[in-house]
C-alpha cells in the first residue's frame, strides 16, 4: 500500500498492588506512594541510524540527578499521531519530501497535514486514510501571491494543543520551512509551555532562504521598531529550542528534490522509538529536570528534557 500512495501522491506497562501509572495532572492521584511512570525515547548510532536492540541495563535515567529504577525498555508499538506543518511560502517545494515522510510511516500513525499560508489551513485532520492523505499532499502544489512568512510558531501551539485535548499517546510535530526567521504573536516560552504539556516530540526541517538584511513578510505591524526582532528571536527559540528540549530535532537541508535524507533519518528514529517504564518515589513531583543516557559507546539517545508538564522547560 505504502509504494502505492507514493506513487499516486508523486509525487504495557509494569504495575503492582502498591503503585499507581502517571495520569493527567487533573487526575492524578496522591504523591505519597510510588509510582511507574513512562518515557519515550529514541536511540541512534554515529551515522544517525536507530539502534534497535537496546535493554534496560543499557539506559540511565536521572530526574533532577536521581538515578530512577528502569522497569523495563521495550520497543514502542502504539500508533502515533503525527501532526506536519508545511511553511513553503506557497512554493510547492516540500510536496515530494511529505508524501515520502507519510508512506515511511504508513500503518504506524494518523496524520494531520497543515500548510502555513498567512495563516494556518488544515488540509486534513488525523487520519490513516490513504486517499485522503494523497488529496491533501496533493494540495501541496505552487500557489500565486503568498505572502512570504507566516504563522509557523502558531501554527506549533494549536497543533500542541490539540494532541494534547486528544490525549492520545504518541503525538509528533514535524514543521517543514522555507525561511530562515519570522514573527510570532505568541512569546517562545509560551509555546514552549505548551509543547511540554502535550508531550509532542518536535521535529524541523529547515531550508535558509533569508537574505542577510532582509526579512520576510509576516504582516505583523510592530508597535516599535525593537518588536520586529523580539518577535523575530521567539520564533527562532521555539524552532531551535522546541526540538532539543521535546525530545525530537532540527535539521538543516539544502535541497527538497526527492527524498530527503535527515526526513528519512527522523521516520527511522519514530520507528523504532522505546518505551521506558520507570518508578519514580514517593514524594516526588512531576516536571522534574530528565537526563537519559546510555552505557553503550556512540550512541545517542533523545527524550524530553522534563519529565510530566505544567510550566515551561
Amino acid at each position: 500500500m505504502g509504494n502505492r500512495f507514493l506513487a499516486a501522491a508523486a509525487l504495557a506497562v509494569y504495575a503492582s498492588a502498591t503503585l499507581v501509572a502517571d495520569e493527567p495532572a487533573a487526575q492524578r492521584g496522591s504523591l505519597s506512594i510510588p509510582r511507574v511512570s513512562v518515557l519515550y525515547v529514541s536511540a541512534v548510532d554515529r551515522s544517525g541510524a536507530p539502534v534497535t536492540d537496546l535493554t534496560a541495563s543499557d539506559i540511565v535515567l536521572k530526574e533532577d540527578g536521581e538515578i530512577r529504577e528502569i522497569v523495563k525498555v521495550q520497543r514502542a508499538t502504539a500508533q502515533m499521531h503525527v501532526a506536519l506543518i508545511i511553511d513553503d511560502s506557497g512554493t510547492g517545494i516540500f510536496r515530494y519530501a511529505v508524501a515520502n515522510f507519510v508512506d515511511q510511516l504508513l500503518g504506524r500513525a494518523q496524520f494531520a497535514i497543515k500548510r502555513v499560508v498567512g495563516q494556518v489551513l488544515t488540509l486534513v485532520d488525523y487520519t490513516s486514510d490513504v486517499d485522503r492523505l494523497r488529496q491533501a499532499v496533493g494540495l501541496l502544489k505552487v500557489m500565486t501571491e503568498t505572502p512570504k512568512g507566516g504563522q509557523i510558531v502558531e501554527g506549533i501551539f494549536e497543533a500542541s494543543k490539540e494532541l494534547q485535548r486528544r490525549a492520545v499517546e504518541r503525538p509528533v510535530i514535524v514543521v517543514f520551512t522555507d525561511t530562515d526567521a519570522e514573527y510570532s504573536t505568541l512569546p517562545a516560552s509560551h509555546v514552549l509551555n505548551q509543547l511540554q504539556q502535550s508531550g509532542a516530540r518536535l521535529y524541523v526541517i529547515s531550508v535558509a532562504k533569508m537574505v542577510q538584511g532582509t526579512l520576510p513578510n509576516s504582516g505583523v505591524v510592530p508597535d516599535k521598531p525593537s518588536d520586529l526582532l523580539d518577535k523575530a528571536v521567539d520564533v527562532n527559540q521555539v524552532l531551535g529550542d522546541g526540538p532539543k528540549q521535546s525530545g525530537g530535532r532540527r535539521a538543516e537541508i539544502i535541497g527538497t528534490a526527492g527524498s530527503v535524507p535527515a526526513l528519512q533519518q527522523i521516520g527511522d528514529e519514530l520507528k523504532y522509538q522505546y518505551v521506558v517504564t520507570y518508578i519514580v518515589p514517593a514524594g516526588e513531583k512531576p516536571n522534574q529536570k530528565l537526563n537519559v543516557t546510555t552505557k553503550r559507546r556512540g550512541v545517542t539517545v533523545r527524550a524530553p528534557a522534563r519529565s510530566g508538564g505544567g510550566s515551561p522547560f
